[in-house]
């Protein structure tokens, strides 16, 4: 009797291994190398974006961040196909997901805003670092794009942190990108001057400093007459990296020259 019952559990324990211990097994090793194979897969997809944007010069930190967000939804997506291979019912799992993805969607809404705002300022370049730039209210160099925020460094070394969700909501004012500025001075004459001397003297100053630009040619326009006297727009041309330091420059020779012919004067600076 016991060899009889003997064989009748290894019989039973052979049909169980047989009913649910091998298809299992067969299971877990094929969920194993989907895990794997994916994980692979994911990995040699995500080397590929980042070369590809390395040779779009996309920004380190935006190329980073893409690619850690992509490896991470691949990787989700490989670990839903390794247990649904399993047999496991992934459904609750992508519901409790998608509940955790909006949830924190919500709570950082802002920041998300502002990511997506400097995404678009990185691939659609309005300005770059070093460009000379009024946002709002600041005036400054651009010192780096990030992916929130922009940093700006004025002339008296201020740096301003603009979030990026405030600029691609704003005029943006790029003085540095076409290469080139126009100067414009208002210098205004008293009514007994000479305006045919003056302008001479205001062409002599301009001609005279190799940073105004000969193509498009300096302009010297009379703007208005009156009795309390003339004014007259000087409207040279520069490289845009030397309009600050030519500006102040501009107007001392300017002023030396109409003060060495006695004449009473008046010089309004540009705004910017």
């Amino acid at each position: 009797m016991d060899a009889v019952n003997l064989n009748l559990s290894f019989a039973s324990l052979k049909t169980l291994a047989q009913a649910y211990l091998l298809p299992f097994g067969i299971k877990l090793v094929i969920s194993i190398l989907v895990f794997f194979v994916g994980r692979w897969l994911a990995r040699l997809v995500v080397r590929g974006l980042a070369r590809l944007m390395d040779r779009s010069r996309i920004d380190v930190s935006l190329s980073k961040f893409l690619s850690d967000v992509l490896y991470a939804v691949l990787l989700v997506a490989v670990v839903t196909a390794a247990l649904d291979t399993l047999g496991i019912r992934t459904t609750a799992v992508v519901a409790v997901l998608g509940a955790a993805g909006l949830a924190i969607g919500l709570a950082l809404q802002g920041s998300l805003s502002n990511f997506a705002a400097g995404v678009m300022l990185i691939v659609l370049r309005p300005y770059r670092v070093g460009d000379q730039v009024i946002i709002g209210k600041h005036v400054g160099r651009v010192d780096a794009i990030k992916v929130f925020h922009t940093f700006l460094v004025c002339e008296d070394n201020r740096e301003v942190i603009i979030p990026n969700g405030q600029i691609i909501a704003a005029p943006i004012e790029n003085m540095t990108t076409r290469g080139t500025r126009r100067i414009d001075l208002v210098v205004s004459v008293a009514s007994a001057a000479d305006v045919a001397q003056v302008r001479q003297l205001l062409e002599a100053v301009l001609l005279s400093d190799p940073r105004v630009l000969p193509s498009p040619p300096p302009a010297i326009d009379l703007v208005e007459v009156g009795d309390a006297g003339t004014k007259l727009m000087l409207r040279p041309w520069s490289a845009a990296d030397d309009y600050r330091e030519l500006v102040p420059s501009l107007v001392e020779r300017t002023r030396d020259a109409l003060a060495a012919q006695h004449l009473k004067f008046t010089i309004q600076l540009p705004a910017a």
